[in-house]
Order: structure tokens, then sequence, then C-alpha cells
């Protein structure tokens, strides 16, 4: 197992086709994409072909880059790697740091760049530790992958909206739901929330995934005029963060969304430490426990860092900050 990259990166230059396993969280896919971005510009020569659950796609699509294939993940390592053995990899990049993605590219191209954990690094050509720190923002993690694969270190995540471009926003976009329950802001609060931003007589939008539409509609009866997104792909999503005067929700996957289009964004951050996916210039981070020591990791203490310590009244002066920031 190699473990130092030279400057270069463990991918040759006259690499034609190489590998893109994408990450298995909507959050995660759009924290890759600064490091997926430098991966097309060091090696423009090279098709790099992404490996992505089916919605992510639509995500990874933002880079509208003819060099970037797509291909929709089935459920199963024999279906991944007949797809990987159908490209013909000559190098590939794992974002994953699971034993299973390690598994499903074993003995497929000549490099397989990934982190050395899970005793995954037999089946890895290079592979270099995830770092000792912790908590660490998980895009440093890509940028680490990134800078191993092309030999230069990606940036932050930022904004794909090109600069000098404005976008003629309305709406007001609320994330009440997340990937597990402790992440989520009581639904109850989000309804009053609702109704007191309807002050700025701006459209409301609930978004969410398909298995939250009970929920979504739920909130949504108790909520004049508002309208509902929770569908399989992503497009009427995307548009709608897109546009948003602000998106105001839980840490889940459309606050990173919502970077990548330099839409403003209150986070409501409870047991889940910001310090895994540090808010952007964009968001305005809202603690469960601001004062917290810096030892202290939110994820190890759920009880002391319970959503429920957010009020209604912070989040909606959050929000006035917000607004009067962008708008005033």
């Amino acid at each position: 197992v190699v473990c130092r990259t030279a400057m270069t990166g463990a991918i040759p230059q006259a690499t034609t086709h190489a590998a893109i396993l994408a990450p298995n969280w909507l959050g995660d896919v759009a924290m890759a994409i600064p490091s997926i971005q430098t991966l097309l510009q060091r090696r423009p020569q090279t098709t790099f072909h992404v490996l992505a659950r089916a919605p992510f796609s639509d995500v990874i699509g933002l880079l509208n880059a003819p060099q970037l294939k797509c291909h929709e993940m089935g459920p199963s390592v024999q279906e991944l790697r007949k797809t990987l053995r159908t490209i013909d990899p000559e190098a590939v990049v794992l974002f994953p740091g699971s034993f299973r993605s390690a598994w499903i590219c074993r003995g497929i191209g000549k490099v397989r760049i990934g982190v050395r954990q899970d005793s995954r690094s037999w089946w890895l050509t290079h592979a270099f530790p995830r770092g000792t720190s912790r908590p660490r923002a998980t895009h440093e993690h890509y940028a680490d992958l990134v800078e191993h694969a092309v030999g230069i270190r990606p940036g932050p995540p930022h904004s794909l909206r090109a600069k000098g471009r404005g976008i003629d926003r309305s709406g007001i976009v609320l994330v009440p739901g997340a990937s597990r329950p402790f992440k989520r802001w009581p639904e109850s609060r989000f309804v009053v929330l609702a109704k007191a931003l309807q002050t700025y007589q701006e459209p409301i939008t609930l978004i969410g995934a398909p298995a939250e539409q009970t929920m979504l509609n739920a909130i949504a009866r108790e909520i004049p005029d508002s309208k509902v997104i929770c569908n399989e792909r992503l497009p009427q999503t995307l548009e709608s963060i897109k546009k948003a005067k602000i998106l105001v929700g839980n840490d889940t996957g459309p606050r990173h969304l919502a970077a990548l289009f330099g839409t403003p964004c209150v986070t409501l951050f409870g047991p889940t430490d910001p310090r895994w996916a540090p808010p952007t210039q964009y968001e305005h981070a809202l603690r469960s426990q601001p004062f917290a020591p810096g030892e202290l990791v939110a994820n190890d203490a759920p009880g002391v860092f319970h959503l429920e310590r957010i009020s209604v009244g912070d989040v909606v002066s959050a929000v006035q900050q917000v607004m009067a920031n962008q708008y005033g």
C-alpha cells in the first residue's frame, strides 16, 4: 500500500478514463463538488465517470462539464462492479470511507485512492490516514483525497453562481426534515415560524425527501398558501433553493445545496457539531449551545445540545438579520 504521493498526484496526466465513487449522502455530495471540480481542472484530458446514488447525479450535473459522465448506482455490489468493469477506468477515486466501497473497487484500475481505515487498505494502491483531529470538516477530508490524486488541494465549498450575475430571488424555503430524528427541530415550531415569516409576503415552500411527505403535508396544512416539494429526483428542489430569498432548516443536505447557489441560509445545529460541516459565507448558524467549550463535541452529548433549546424567536431574529443584510 502506497502512503505517499508525488507532487503531480497519483493519477497520471495521460489517464484517459477515471472513476469516482461519490459520497452516500446529499450534503456530502454537495461538499465534494469543489474537489470534483479540482479533479476536472487538473486532469482536463481525462473523462471522469462518477458513480452516484440516483438523485445525486442531479447535483453533480450542476458542474455541466463535458468530461464528466454520471452513472446512477444500483443497490448491489455486483451491479456496481459490473458498471466499473464496463467503464474500465485506469484510476478510481473513492470518496466514501467504508470497507464496502473499497471491496467494490478491488482489482479495478491501476490506481485506487482512498482513506486508510476499516481494514480497507488491502484493496487500495494509494491509502492515506483520515487524520486524528476530531471533529474535522468533511470537505477537508475530500481535499486530502484529491490532493493525493492530482497534486493540488481544493478550496472550501463555494457558490457555483458566476460572479456578477444576479438572481431574481423570491420565496422562503423551509427544511423541517433530516436523516435522523435528533437532527430535527420540532415540527410545531416550523408552523409557528412559517406564520411569523408570512409578514415578508413571500411564498413558503417546504422541501424534503419522499419519505418525509406525510410530515411535510401535515405542516403545510397549517400554513396558508404554502407548497411541498419532495420528489425522487432533485431538479425542482434545486430550482426552488437556487431562487429562494432564504432557506431555513435543520443541519441536513439542502443547506449544502444552498451554499452551491449562494442562497442565504439559516441553519439550526443541535447534537451535530458544526465543525463537521462549517457554515459557509452565505449561512447564519444557530447553535443550541453557542457557548459550549470547544473540547465538548455536540455529537457526544445529544442531551446537552438538544435542538429544542433554539426558540422560534431566535430563528425569526436570525432570518430578519440575514434578510436585512442581503436585501435591506
